[in-house]
């Protein structure tokens, strides 16, 4: 069987994962709780950014800490009620497109993504597809703001591929993967066909150097 892997952050939305936890702030926190929360998030932006340079696994473990004390539940019932009005105007037309084309050849669609599963899971289930994404601990019904397991960054999605290819008898030298940051090389380097789309600076050289398609969506 093929598959074909899709990143979601970049890749088939125009969405980063800092963006959902923003909407539901927004919505559910008074303006005033709001503000002080959103200047806050906004001074550890330079923080973040270094992590990320050194590691994108450091950001990720970072930045989930903003989930801390958050009810699970509702945060999880909020993302399925407003994903037809925040995350699915976002994705990109173009990835659309290639989801069906996949579709219709009876590939079978997979999303690989380092953002929260409850917060891609209404995405995952809209287009049909399987979903390999991060998960929040829970304590008493609240997020501790810790993932359960690595996060699904760098070769954390390389290793989740493999593995699904084993349970679901994926033959990765005929398959896709869709990623645009340099960080998805991994998950790339899986498949024996990988696109590289709307790439980052680094991913596009390293494309170029291993001759990876490189795509523009919008």
């Amino acid at each position: 069987m093929v598959a074909a892997f899709f990143d979601v952050d970049g890749t088939l939305t125009a969405t980063n994962v800092l963006m959902p936890l923003v909407w539901f702030m927004k919505a559910n926190l008074p303006k005033w709780r709001y503000l002080l929360w959103l200047g806050q998030l906004t001074c550890r932006i330079p923080v973040y950014f270094v992590a990320d340079q050194i590691d994108r696994r450091l950001f990720v473990k970072a930045f989930f800490r903003q989930y801390e004390g958050i009810r699970a539940e509702e945060a999880k019932i909020w993302c399925s009620e407003h994903f037809e009005t925040h995350l699915k105007p976002r994705i990109y037309s173009d990835a659309l497109r290639q989801v069906q084309w996949h579709k219709r050849h009876g590939h079978r669609i997979v999303l690989v993504t380092g953002g929260a599963d409850f917060v891609v899971e209404p995405l995952a289930n809209w287009i049909g597809a399987d979903l390999l994404a991060a998960k929040l601990e829970e304590l008493d019904g609240r997020f501790t703001g810790r993932l359960i397991g690595e996060p699904l960054i760098g070769e954390g999605k390389a290793k989740a591929i493999h593995n699904y290819a084993d349970e679901h008898g994926i033959d990765l030298t005929k398959s896709y993967a869709y990623g645009d940051s340099v960080s998805d090389a991994p998950m790339l380097a899986c498949v024996g066909n990988p696109v590289a789309v709307n790439p980052d600076r680094k991913l596009r050289r390293l494309a170029l150097k291993r001759r990876w398609k490189i795509v523009q969506w919008r």
